[in-house]
């Protein structure tokens, strides 16, 4: 088993997934068989024995339109492209940013055959070289644990292939966990290698084939000239310095989170609490104003009950003195009653 390097320490390779070593590694004239073999390997489908590497800035049909400049774009002989982004870190839209990528080459097809046609030449049919994306993410686009995920145009009931055109593959190196003893495919050996060429400090055994071994050379630190090395080591700190950029917005992101979640959680407590507060008072309000109305209602109760039984004992008393022959002035003054309560009494009486 291949030795690793210790942590802190530095390593014997250059690390695959910095951006200027995967340009140098995969993007120039010298090093092109490696990308050729490793296209093969991720489209088996499509011989490809050369290609020809394109100006990897395209500019779009009109003057003003937005341009792209892409990692590595190469063609074959046969007029394929393929375009190869690696993506270090989280893009939400890295799909959108594929589909607008691949629309420079499909656009710059169509804008050379209208020439052609302009000179004099036979029209054009719409036909289409195919245009191939590929995608090297050093992060999880998909929420499984596949390593590798390819999209086409289909019908979407019979899964019939509209066209094989137009094809992304998006290759997830984070979640490539084999160690070198589970090499199995050629697929997990370049999954091995972009993952970890920084922390090793030997060439492992199943690593022994041609194109791995020129890959070793050209990517050993030792073999880089006073240029290349400066590049690297400013291409390292640029990513070292963006990644504590992220990790800081992060962990800030994550401290407005929990100050704001707190924030928001006291209110919606004292929201709640004041609600139920309000329920519970409203509630007790009630209980206590039944009682206190049953009693209030009850000593009330009582109090007219006893009005109203002292008034029908004066009727009664004034009924005996009308009986006597008492004046109706002198029985009002003695129980209390009006001359006209009196007078109706001395009316039903006579009657």
């Amino acid at each position: 088993m291949a030795e690793l390097v210790k942590v802190g320490s530095e390593g014997k390779y250059i690390d695959l997934m910095v951006d200027w070593s995967f340009k140098k590694i995969f993007g120039t004239e010298v090093n092109k068989d490696i990308l050729i073999e490793f296209l093969k390997v991720i489209f088996p489908q499509y011989a490809i024995s050369d290609i020809t590497y394109v100006p990897t800035e395209q500019l779009g049909i009109m003057e003003d339109d937005r341009k792209a400049i892409f990692d590595v774009l190469c063609r074959t002989v046969d007029g394929k492209t393929f375009l190869v982004e690696m993506q270090r870190g989280y893009q939400k839209h890295f799909f959108e940013r594929a589909l607008f990528y691949t629309s420079f080459p499909i656009m710059k097809q169509g804008k050379k055959a209208l020439a052609e046609e302009a000179r004099g030449n036979r029209p054009w049919d719409f036909s289409l070289d195919g245009v191939f994306f590929l995608g090297i993410l050093n992060f999880k686009y998909e929420d499984d644990e596949m390593t590798e995920h390819r999209y086409r145009l289909m019908e979407a009931t019979s899964k019939k292939l509209m066209t094989d055109k137009l094809e992304f593959v998006f290759v997830e190196v984070e979640k490539f966990d084999k160690g070198e003893d589970e090499l199995e495919t050629d697929l997990d050996k370049w999954l091995y290698l972009l993952k970890n060429m920084s922390n090793l400090l030997e060439r492992p055994e199943r690593l022994r084939d041609r194109i791995f071994t020129k890959l070793f050379d050209v990517a050993e630190l030792a073999q880089l000239d006073d240029e290349d090395r400066i590049k690297y080591i400013k291409a390292m700190n640029t990513e070292r310095d963006t990644y504590n950029q992220i990790e800081y917005a992060r962990e800030s992101g994550r401290e407005e989170g929990r100050e704001e979640g707190h924030k928001v959680g006291k209110e919606e407590g004292l929201k709640e609490g004041r609600e139920e507060g309000h329920k519970e008072g409203k509630e007790e309000g009630l209980k206590e104003g039944r009682k206190e109305g049953r009693k209030e209602g009850k000593e009330e109760g009582i109090k007219e009950g006893r009005e109203e039984g002292a008034k029908q004992k004066s009727f009664d008393i004034a009924k005996r003195m009308l009986e006597k022959g008492i004046d109706i002035e002198t029985i009002s003054e003695l129980t209390g009653l009006t001359e006209k309560e009196i007078s109706e009494l001395d009316r039903t009486k006579s009657r």
